[in-house]
């Protein structure tokens, strides 16, 4: 069960099923001997849109939290294939986000058309509720848009993200930077 209400859109009833909590083990070598457990949640933005009243009609209105949003068709549609598009993601290249987002990623998504750059911002936490290293994903916003990511944006594999969010891994010790010359 989703955490969102019913949208009434055109006549035609949307419902939010697709976007019911996850649980996903996230395979953190190629063998598959070490792996973290991962629960993912969605937020109303990856079916929403910023809510504009030169834009929007009444019918668009969708609150969520307090949040007025506007329903977004095209994002609706989208947000049907992020089940899958998190099994790809979970495989990819993540990239350091800014703002309030944590990190994004972007995916191809086919349509009749052809493929089309899919960005999904998202939180990812250990999970302090368990002993064991474990993670919590919140995807807090995915649309239709080529990433952009910040020239020199940090980026890592997903599965090594994951082993060193969720403490399967150890920390990493930064590198000291050489001195300049003349400084002591």
């Amino acid at each position: 069960m989703s955490n969102f209400r019913h949208k009434q859109f055109n006549g035609k009833l949307y419902t939010f099923e697709h976007l019911a909590p996850i649980r996903v083990k996230v395979p953190l070598n190629a063998s598959a001997t070490s792996e973290v457990d991962l629960h993912i949640t969605f937020g109303c933005h990856c079916f929403t849109e910023a809510f504009s009243s030169a834009k929007h009609q009444d019918q668009h209105r969708y609150i969520h939290k307090g949040e007025l949003r506007a329903f977004d068709l095209l994002r609706h549609e989208c947000s049907m294939q992020l089940p899958s598009v998190l099994e790809r993601m979970l495989r990819g290249t993540i990239y350091r986000a800014g703002d309030s987002y944590t990190y994004s990623a972007q995916i191809e998504l086919e349509f009749a058309a052809g493929t089309q750059s899919y960005s999904v911002f998202f939180s990812l936490e250990k999970d302090r509720t368990v002993q064991v290293p474990a993670l919590r994903m919140f995807v807090k916003s995915a649309y239709l848009k080529p990433l952009v990511a910040k020239p020199n944006a940090q980026s890592w594999r997903f599965p090594s993200l994951a082993g060193q969010v969720s403490g399967a891994f150890p920390p990493q010790e930064k590198k000291t930077r050489p001195k300049k010359k003349g400084t002591p």
